[in-house]
């Protein structure tokens, strides 16, 4: 019901499954370092702009967003 209003909560959920439902709603690739799986993320997210939503998640855990391009973005340990 969230996705109907634009959002992707997620509450305790590991940061491997936020990345899979994250990447339904953005054009190409998001890559995740398997050590990273298990983090957990907390909050609502807008799905409108995931690019936002791959800095919220910089800014909170231990994680670095790499660009490849602007389609292709791994997430790998800080």
């Amino acid at each position: 019901e969230a996705w109907s209003r634009g959002l992707l909560l997620a509450e305790d959920m590991p940061l491997g499954r936020f990345i899979e439902e994250l990447g339904s709603y953005r054009r190409g690739h998001i890559g995740l370092d398997p050590a990273l799986s298990e983090l957990r993320v907390m909050g609502s997210f807008p799905l409108n702009d995931t690019d936002l939503v791959l800095a919220q998640l910089q800014d909170a855990l231990p994680i670095k967003v790499q660009r490849r391009f602007d389609w292709w973005v791994t997430l790998v340990p800080r």
